[in-house]
């Protein structure tokens, strides 16, 4: 017995089974439902990410919000941020600017592909 035997031996026991016929549309709700299926716009863990972040940030705000001269308190720790960042100078603050810009521009440009050399 060959391999071609198994496959005409196997083809008709299947043609002597008693099958039904499949349900109107079934391919095409398989294929809608697998191949077909749109993309999710942000994975599982994704999601979940992004819920723990803003629920972070929502219970921060909360507290920043309801402590007492919580204004004053913020005021102040910026200042000290920017004082010991060195942003009080008008020269840093303008090379970062330059910098920003420059940073922006870059990413806007589009650089051309090389063309392909065709080999003879």
């Amino acid at each position: 017995m060959t391999h071609d035997d198994d496959l005409s031996d196997l083809d008709r026991i299947l043609a002597a089974l008693p099958l039904e016929d499949p349900p109107a549309g079934l391919r095409a709700r398989i294929l809608s439902r697998t191949v077909y299926r749109p993309v999710p716009l942000m994975r599982t863990w994704e999601v979940w990410a992004l819920g723990v972040v803003i629920a972070l940030a929502v219970w921060l705000s909360w507290t920043i919000a309801t402590a007492p001269n919580a204004a004053d308190r913020l005021a102040t720790a910026a200042s000290r941020v920017i004082e010991a960042g060195g942003l009080t100078s008008i020269s840093t603050v303008l090379w970062l600017a330059v910098g920003v810009s420059a940073a922006w521009w870059i990413s806007q440009l589009t650089i051309p592909s090389a063309r392909r050399v065709r080999a003879r």
